[in-house]
Parts: C-alpha cells; sequence; structure tokens
C-alpha cells in the first residue's frame, strides 16, 4: 500500500545506501537504521524520516513504498526497522518473530523500540549519516508517516520534541491501547448475538446512512460532510429490499444492531464509554482495514474475525497467550481485557498524552488529517486527541493542526484527499516560512461518478465545509463553517 500516492516506478535514481546496525546494552536486540543519501549535487539540503506501518517499525522493505519520493525531492531520509524484520505482509498481522522472548512472556526491549526508542535512535543516527556524508548538518528535519507511521509522529512530539521540526502524522493509530478494541468490538458483538451477516447488509446500511446524511453540508455528492448532524438509525431500514450478488435479500435487525454497536464504540459490561465506533460512511467490511470479515462454510455455518492487528494485540499482548479463543468472551472477560492492555500499556505505547507545552516550546511544527470514512482507525480518536490538546493550551493552532476529511479511509489514494506534494509543502511552509495552512486542498475522484474529479479545500478542526452555491466539482462552491 503506498501510503504517499507514488504511482509511477522511479528509474535511474542515484543514492547512498547506508545501514547501520547497533544493539541497547543488554537488550538483546538488533536495530537497523537505513539512510538514503542523494548525490550531493542533488540534495536539498534537508532530513526527512519515515514511519512504519501495522506491526511495521519502518525498514528497507517499507523504504520501498516510503522514503523513495522523499529521495526524489531531495531529502536525505532514513528508517528504522525497530530490531524486528517483517514483510510488508507480515506487519499487518504476524508478531510469532518478536512478540514473545519465551511462551508467555512479552519481548519488552522489542517492543518499547517498536513504541517509541527507536524513532529516537533514527532521528539521532539518520542526522548524523547525513552531516558526515554531506559535511554539514541538515537545515531542516521531518517526519512522515500514516497509521502506525502517524502513532511515532505523535510519539516523536511528546517524547523527543526536539528530533523533527515538522511532522506529518496521517490518520494515526495513537490511543493504542483502547482504539485497537473498536476493531473487535463488532465481531464481539456478532458472538454475543451468534448473528453474523454477510457484507453485502452492511454495504446496504452504509449506502442508506450516506443517502440519509449526504445534503446535510448543502449539496449531494456522496459523501458525509457534516457528520456530526447525521442521526441515521440503522434499524429504520430493517427489512429494506436490496440486490446482493444478483439475488433479492433484505437488511436484517441483527445487521443493524451490529452496524450501530460499530458506529458507537465499545461499552463495558455496565455499558460505560471505553472507546469511540467508526464513522457512518466507514467500510466496515473493507478487506485490509475493516473490523467486520464473515464467512460461511459449504453447510451454511458462518462465523467472523475481526481488523487482525488488533486480534493480534489481544492474544499476544494483552493475554499472552497466541492460541486464546477469542470468540468465547463473556462480556465481564472483555472487559478484563480491555483494561489489562490500558495498564499494562498505556504508558509505553497509548500516545496519548495531550501535553505538547516542549513541543510548542521547542518551535516544533505538527499537520495530521484523518478521514472521516476510515475503517482501521476511529477518526474521532484524533478529534478527541485534539480536544484535550486545546484544554490544555487554547493557543495549540499555533503549532498544532488537524483536518478532518470527509469519506476519506484509512489511505491516500483514489479518493479526495490531499496529494502527497500539497502535505510535504505545508509543513515545510508552516517550519520555514511561518505560513499555517488554514485549508488543506484537496482533490479526487467522485464518489458518485469515477470519471469526475472534485476539488475541495478541507477545513481545519473544529470548522466543517458547507455548500454555498456554484459548481460543486469546485472547491470554491464550499465554505468553512
Amino acid at each position: 500500500m503506498d501510503i504517499f500516492g507514488f504511482p509511477e516506478p522511479v528509474v535511474g535514481l542515484d543514492f547512498c545506501n547506508v545501514t547501520i546496525a547497533y544493539t541497547h546494552l543488554g537488550w538483546g536486540d538488533t536495530v537497523n537504521v537505513i539512510s538514503y543519501l542523494p548525490l550531493v549535487e542533488n540534495w536539498n539540503t534537508k532530513f526527512a524520516a519515515n514511519g512504519g506501518g501495522g506491526f511495521m517499525t519502518g525498514g528497507e522493505e517499507m523504504a520501498l513504498f516510503t522514503m523513495v519520493p522523499a529521495l526524489v525531492d531531495g531529502f536525505a531520509v532514513s528508517t528504522t526497522d525497530g530490531g524486528h524484520r517483517i514483510s510488508v505482509q507480515e506487519g499487518m498481522a504476524l508478531t510469532s518473530t518478536w512478540a514473545h522472548s519465551s511462551p508467555g512472556n512479552v519481548n519488552w526491549p522489542l517492543l518499547v523500540d517498536f513504541a517509541h526508542v527507536a524513532l529516537h535512535d533514527m532521528a539521532t543516527i539518520g542526522k548524523a549519516v547525513t552531516e558526515a556524508f554531506y559535511q554539514v548538518a541538515p537545515r531542516y528535519s521531518y517526519f512522515f508517516g500514516g497509521s502506525t507511521g502517524g502513532r511515532q509522529g505523535y510519539q516523536l512530539a511528546q517524547r523527543y520534541l526536539k528530533d523533527f521540526d515538522g511532522i506529518l502524522a496521517l490518520f494515526p493509530a495513537i490511543n493504542w491501547a483502547k482504539f485497537l478494541f473498536s476493531n473487535i468490538w463488532p465481531v464481539f458483538v456478532m458472538n454475543q448475538m451468534n448473528a453474523y451477516p454477510p457484507k453485502c447488509q452492511f454495504d446496504a446500511i452504509r449506502e442508506a446512512a450516506i443517502a440519509a446524511c449526504d445534503e446535510l453540508d448543502g449539496f449531494k455528492d456522496g459523501i458525509i460532510s457534516r457528520p456530526g448532524l447525521c442521526r441515521f438509525d440503522p434499524h429504520t431500514v430493517v427489512g429494506r429490499s436490496f440486490h446482493c450478488n444478483d439475488i433479492k435479500s433484505t437488511i436484517s435487525s441483527e445487521a443493524a444492531t451490529i452496524a450501530r454497536a460499530a458506529w458507537d464504540g465499545p461499552r463495558s459490561s455496565s455499558g460505560e464509554f471505553q472507546w469511540y465506533g467508526f464513522g457512518m460512511d466507514a467500510d466496515l467490511t473493507e478487506p485490509l482495514g475493516g473490523p467486520i470479515h464473515t464467512s460461511c462454510n459449504s453447510a451454511g455455518v458462518c462465523s467472523a474475525s475481526p481488523f487482525v492487528i488488533s486480534d493480534v494485540w489481544a492474544r499476544y499482548w494483552v493475554l499472552k497467550q497466541p492460541d486464546f479463543e477469542m470468540t468465547k468472551l463473556t462480556h465481564e472477560e472483555w472487559d478484563d481485557i480491555f483494561r489489562g492492555s490500558v495498564n499494562e500499556y498505556e504508558s509505553v505505547i497509548g500516545t496519548s498524552d495531550p501535553d505538547l507545552a516542549r513541543f510548542r516550546n521547542a518551535g516544533g511544527k505538527m499537520i495530521t488529517w484523518h478521514g472521516t470514512g476510515d475503517a482501521a482507525i476511529p477518526s474521532n480518536g484524533s478529534s478527541d486527541y485534539y480536544d484535550r490538546v486545546l484544554h490544555l493550551d487554547p493557543n495549540a493552532q499555533d503549532y498544532y493542526r488537524l483536518f478532518m476529511i470527509p469519506g476519506s479511509t484509512h489511505a491516500i489514494m483514489n479518493q479526495i484527499v490531499p496529494s502527497r506534494d500539497t502535505m510535504f509543502k505545508a509543513i515545510q511552509d508552516w517550519v520555514e516560512k511561518g505560513v499555517a495552512p488554514d485549508t488543506m486542498p484537496s482533490e479526487g475522484p467522485s464518489p458518485k461518478s469515477p470519471n469526475v474529479r472534485i476539488k475541495r479545500d478541507f477545513c481545519m478542526y473544529p470548522r466543517v465545509q458547507h455548500y454555498q452555491g456554484g459548481d460543486g466539482t469546485k472547491a470554491d462552491s464550499f465554505i468553512c463553517v
């Protein structure tokens, strides 16, 4: 998955690859920092580090997805494998090679490397390599990451505030110890109900929600731009007919209940809020990141599985039992696992500290955008964090800005989102020229007509877009309110 949106192969690119392996004494780890250095005449005098994804801290395979575009622009770039090497495919799921130091015992050094320590090491080593190669220190240093990489950006702002001048942290996996349970919750509810509706029913409910709330911004474009005004109740469409693979079907009350649970987010056995759910426009059954995956065998017996990263987190780290059967949990056991995740890991990898005063005082700048249609990480977690930062510092917009992107999913391809170039220009202009972005120019295919291109200037949170008249494909037809 190319979160940079870099569409074409790069040929004829000359650079030096400097890889440094090191260990923390007594930890038993071996961490690799990989740096790509453009030729002297092509260097733009800046340094950029790149984050990982899933359970990948980064690493050279990840570099092929994330580092090359910055290298093309003249940046000296670095990444770290965090002490565990796994492929991009494994990074989305498998942890058996590094999660435990022995059966039932978490490999704490590697977890701490993954959480934050290796990130600081990468910044220190990467900038030192850059200075040694060019015989001058980089003028500015930047970090870019999405998902896990977004969480890494926040860790750097919270813990290692002097490592980077500017941070781009997209759809960040912050609030880690809590939000992962939002991805397990819908399947937990399904198991409690012993009901496993097919994907088509959830797709039909999502389409109904979008239809009901699309025009709350004054314009019909297949996007819920004012989710805060949406009051759609999935139970109002129970019994509605639709076609699933050319077969006539109807929306069941079970599917409506499960969709509602996914939107509301996990609750304790006594009904208390645990974490946020997903937006009504999120594709809950999205193959890579959605929280619901149903399947039926030849005998018609159906089951469901949650988002693999969340499932693995609960079994390997919280329960420390890789073979634990999550389908048989009681609600009280659910509560125990949720509390266990927060109690044991919040201080290590939670990434939820809203005090950014030291980052502010160091002169750092951070930009985040998060799509309201993200089916892997609930976008309300980002707005909740931003609200908590503003509570501590009402002037936080002077160094930290959040943009909520209506309808966007957990990536930046084939949808109406800021381009990589737009984001890089925004953070560099803010750091180097003092020009902060008030809107985030975006362009992409219309959800209703993919051949039609739509432009939007998305608003800085908490403002949202509203149609003021004119051509709905043009950015100036919308204002921030």
